[in-house]
């Protein structure tokens, strides 16, 4: 779409990527074409804050959106990333039980389980401050 002057509104709309997790995209409304696409949410709305100022309309979510703002920048709900840490950790408990003394990938994973469940609470806490 190159001439972008006959829009009314801009939709965010998540996109299951395959294997490789959640994208979203940016459609233009009424033509439903897309005009962004992004594996982070922050960038789409960013995109999406530019466009709708540049051009005067307003931006949708697609119902099924988590964090219905474009103030919400993470890409998962905070349950999936209690998920994906409760995931890693017990990955790691099992690294740790099956390996015969380096620990240092268990440690690793392990770790990567607690980011989960910090990017859990950040995306619980900005929810509640939208």
């Amino acid at each position: 779409m190159t001439d972008l002057s006959e829009v009314t509104a801009l939709r965010i709309t998540p996109v299951t990527a395959g294997t490789s997790g959640r994208a979203f995209r940016v459609i233009a409304l009424p033509g439903k074409e897309i005009v962004y696409w992004s594996f982070s949410r922050a960038k789409a709305n960013r995109f999406a804050t530019k466009q709708s100022e540049e051009l005067q309309v307003p931006v949708d979510f697609e119902p099924s959106l988590y964090g219905q703002s474009l103030k919400f920048g993470y890409s998962y709900e905070p349950i999936e990333y209690v998920a994906g840490g409760v995931g890693l950790i017990g990955m790691a408990a099992f690294l740790q039980l099956g390996m015969d003394g380096s620990s240092a990938l268990a440690a690793f994973v392990g770790g990567l389980g607690l980011f989960q469940w910090i990017q859990a609470y950040k995306a619980r806490a900005a929810f509640k401050n939208l």
